[in-house]
């Protein structure tokens, strides 16, 4: 773990000092992220004076228990990995007002370092390694039984040596399990997730596919109105971005990978991550991806 100090940018574009006080008992440093249902901050563990990243939610004015049952069951899924490449949970403490909960604060480990899209990329074969690292992550998810459902760039922390830990297991379900119509991420999710479809391993390695895409465009992939377009629209969408790929990289076995990765139909896809992971390392070994041009611009 790195030394925090007031120009570090960990895990999230914010990053801004968090107002002095105290939430679960613990000192608050800054904020890392702000989402729909929780925000987590960096916090010090009082005991042993250890950072921690607290995932936190509170049940709002309508009494709603969704956020808090949707932290509980994050909780519970990445208890059951196990690898270097994903962040670690510490424990969940609930918080009960007159024998009601009220809120759920989940600490995890925190990692130093830029999420993926601000981190300054030094040349092409970092990001192949970051991305085999990440596949490897990914792959370790799908061996559990679960599909993580929001790969993107904001997901991905690396730290101080180059190496990508995996967060943001809040969208993760079981392998198999029906995704709601429209509740795909426009840029990183699979045509899947917004039709309705079935999710799978292969519904990731779309999504890690358009987050390797986003480093190389410097942009999210272009899918305007994704919660209306209809089969034939994803079909000229993947058109589009295989031209995209083939006018920025000379490396004809990424762009090929990256065609069938990001297929509209998943079952034109590769079956897992560790093919698309022994692909990445086969590409590196022939080293005509290494001298790209990358920014750190990233939607």
């Amino acid at each position: 773990m790195g030394i925090l100090n007031k120009n570090t940018k960990s895990e999230s574009a914010s990053g801004q000092a968090a107002a002095r006080g105290q939430v679960m008992g613990h000192r608050l440093l800054a904020t890392l992220n702000e989402g729909a249902s929780a925000i987590t901050r960096l916090v010090v563990d009082p005991v042993d004076g250890s950072l921690r990243a607290l995932k936190h939610a509170v049940r709002d004015a309508s009494g709603d228990d969704g956020p808090l049952d949707r932290l509980i069951g994050e909780d519970e899924i990445v208890r059951r990995f196990d690898h270097a490449g994903i962040r670690r949970v510490h424990r969940l403490q609930r918080v009960r007002s007159r024998f009601r909960l009220r809120e759920v604060g989940l600490f995890q480990q925190y990692v130093d370092g830029p999420t993926l899209d601000r981190w300054s990329v030094p040349h092409g074969n970092a990001v192949l390694q970051v991305m085999e690292h990440l596949g490897r992550a990914v792959a370790h998810v799908h061996e559990q039984g679960f599909v993580h459902g929001a790969i993107r760039p904001r997901h991905v922390v690396v730290d101080h040596q180059d190496f990508p830990v995996l967060i943001g297991f809040g969208d993760a379900t079981e392998h198999g399990v029906i995704a709601e119509v429209g509740s795909g991420n426009p840029g990183y999710s699979s045509p899947e997730q917004f039709l309705g479809g079935v999710l799978t391993a292969r519904s990731d390695v779309f999504g890690f596919a358009a987050t390797m895409a986003a480093m190389i465009f410097r942009n999210r992939l272009a899918m305007d109105h994704a919660h209306e377009l209809c089969a034939a629209d994803w079909i000229d969408l993947h058109r589009e971005w295989v031209g995209e790929l083939e006018r920025r990289t000379t490396s004809v076995g990424l762009v090929r990978l990256m065609e069938q990765c990001l297929h509209p139909d998943p079952t034109k896809r590769p079956i897992g991550m560790a093919e698309v992971v022994h692909r990445l390392e086969e590409i590196r070994r022939l080293g005509d991806f290494e001298h790209v041009a990358f920014g750190r611009r990233v939607a």
